[in-house]
């Protein structure tokens, strides 16, 4: 079975296209130890949190991320930097 030209060009002069090697593969990240949790909140606090976000250039995971560590804070737990050595 004949291969079929893989670009415009060389179809278009009757040849084959030359063949392109694939790109590298990088290696695997290594493996953090962050875990990631569902939250499951009214629709209108939802969107509330994502207009925040807009508003202030952060991301939601930001304004979640607060919110933990006022919990952690206010049950005597050690904030989240602590945890990440863990």
């Amino acid at each position: 079975m004949a291969k079929r030209p893989s670009s415009l060009e060389a179809l278009i002069a009757g040849g084959t296209a030359p063949e392109i090697a694939p790109a590298p593969v990088p290696p695997p990240a290594p493996a953090k130890s962050i875990e990631k949790l569902t939250v499951y909140m009214p629709r209108a606090a939802a969107k509330r949190i994502k207009q925040m976000a807009l508003d202030h250039d952060r991301r939601v995971n930001d304004f979640l991320q607060e919110g933990v560590e006022m919990m952690l804070a206010r049950y005597g737990e050690p904030p989240l930097k602590d945890f990440e050595t863990r």
